[in-house]
């Protein structure tokens, strides 16, 4: 009785964890570039120290990742669409929006997910999913378009902003949904990309002039920085763990939590206050979200990478 019980209620304990430890960072992304992390440091040492995280990770549990061919290219794809340019973003919108609103933007992705299968003919058109679509931009609209939705009307170009960052996700999904092997291991594919992506903004932040160490002692920003990449390896992991145990859509399940968490931590941590547009939006955003969820095991050509399953990092 007592290991049925366990049985079912793990992987709803693991959903909840990981959930509210990713739903943090966004907190953890706007206290860095807020006590003076830039935003390409932040992301390259975020890729570092997660790769690093990950393949200690690998390492601990003897996985192994054939080298096979178009998996390079495959870490490209993780590294641009799923690391550098949703990282970029992010950050560099992280001290102009609340945090809150940050987590709503990224409940765009597997709504944005569903968008862009439907004209390449991965997704046959729903009405009840079309109708997610329509509830998630509705959702985004409650935000930017009324005067009084937010604190200051500066902060519209950057959610727009974090909006991109989205799609690129939603994108990284696709492709790794029609082109990764089965047999390949995700964590081992998220580390690699990883690793490509501090290999290719190293550089880029070597040219800027912008400090490329993190301060030591750690102050703030350092170890808001070490947090967000521990949230990326260790519920990453979880997430791929969840999947296995309970399935794909299941897993699915910690968007919302994901969202809700964000910004709860939001308020908790920044006292943040939202208008009843955001409040709006996220009850429209969710939705939205629900009305595109798959309800059956076989509906989509990926469940796991609508749900942004995809080697990219929180947030």
């Amino acid at each position: 009785m007592f290991l049925k019980a366990l049985r079912f209620f793990f992987p709803w304990v693991l959903i909840l964890c990981l959930g509210i430890a990713w739903g943090l960072s966004f907190s953890l992304a706007k206290i860095a570039v807020n006590n003076g992390a830039d935003p390409l440091t932040l992301t390259v040492w975020q890729s570092f120290l997660a790769g690093i995280m990950l393949m200690v990770l690998m390492l601990f549990g003897r996985a192994r990742l054939p080298f096979e061919k178009g998996l390079l290219g495959l870490c490209l794809v993780i590294a641009v669409c799923g690391f550098i340019i949703p990282g970029v973003s992010f950050y560099y919108a992280a001290p102009h929006v609340q945090a809150g609103v940050l987590s709503i933007t990224v409940t765009l992705v597997p709504i944005l997910t569903y968008a862009i299968s439907i004209p390449l003919g991965l997704e046959k058109p729903e009405i009840k999913r079309i109708l997610g679509l329509v509830f998630g931009t509705l959702a985004i609209l409650l935000i930017v378009i009324p005067e009084n939705s937010l604190p200051e009307t500066k902060a519209i170009p950057w959610i727009l902003l974090s909006c991109l960052g989205s799609a690129f996700y939603a994108l990284e999904g696709i492709v790794i949904a029609t082109k990764m092997p089965e047999k390949l291991n995700p964590i081992g594919v998220a580390c690699i990309g990883n690793f490509l992506a501090v290999f290719f903004l190293w550089p880029m932040l070597y040219g800027s002039g912008q400090q490329m160490t993190l301060n030591w002692p750690l102050d703030i920003s350092g170890l808001a920085i070490f947090g967000i990449s521990f949230i990326s390896a260790v519920a990453y992991t979880l997430y791929i763990f969840v999947i296995k145990l309970s399935g794909p859509l299941f897993a699915s399940q910690s968007a919302y939590v994901v969202t809700l968490a964000g910004v709860f931590w939001g308020m908790a941590i920044f006292e943040e206050e939202h208008s009843l547009w955001v409040w709006s939006s996220l009850l429209t955003m969710l939705v939205g979200l629900i009305l595109v969820t798959p309800r059956k095991k076989n509906s989509g050509y990926s469940t796991k990478t609508e749900f942004g399953i995809d080697g990219g990092n929180p947030p």
